[in-house]
């Protein structure tokens, strides 16, 4: 998260990392308020946290990782996210095509009231045009 560099400014961390998918979070700071009246977070954070989560998950979820641009996402806004709370994202890979990986996510901030549903679709680039040392540069290890 610290080699993105807008996911550095949110101070974006990733809290786990697995076959199933990833999580990610960020502390829904004051800066990023867009309603000061109610201190609520401003969508584009959360649009942010998605695009990233899902992004992730496309990527782990391939044999070998590739550059994976976004080519759509959709997000459903349930409720607001308040300030000064911390922000979840868990993102999936739903179904990897040859040039194409679908995925979808979800945002909390309690497990049992969803902010907002997404879904994304990133372009596979493929090993021809994705740079020598991507894996490491991105995860710290050599591609297997």
């Amino acid at each position: 998260m610290t080699l993105i560099p807008h996911c550095k400014v949110l101070d974006m961390q990733a809290e786990e990392v697995s076959d199933e998918g990833v999580l990610l979070s960020l502390q829904g700071d004051k800066r990023f308020v867009g309603n000061a009246e109610k201190q609520l977070i401003h969508g584009g954070v959360l649009t942010v946290l998605m695009d990233t989560a899902c992004g992730s998950a496309a990527i782990l979820g391939l044999e070998q990782p590739e550059v994976c641009p976004t080519v759509d996402l959709r997000m459903d806004h349930y409720r607001a996210a308040e300030a000064g709370r911390r922000l979840y994202c868990r993102a999936w890979v739903t179904r990897v095509a040859s040039q194409i990986v679908f995925t979808e996510g979800l945002i909390w901030q309690d497990s049992e009231l969803p902010i907002a549903k997404g879904t994304g679709t990133f372009m596979r680039l493929g090993g021809e045009r994705t740079p020598k040392g991507f894996a490491e540069h991105l995860f710290g290890q050599e591609a297997g």
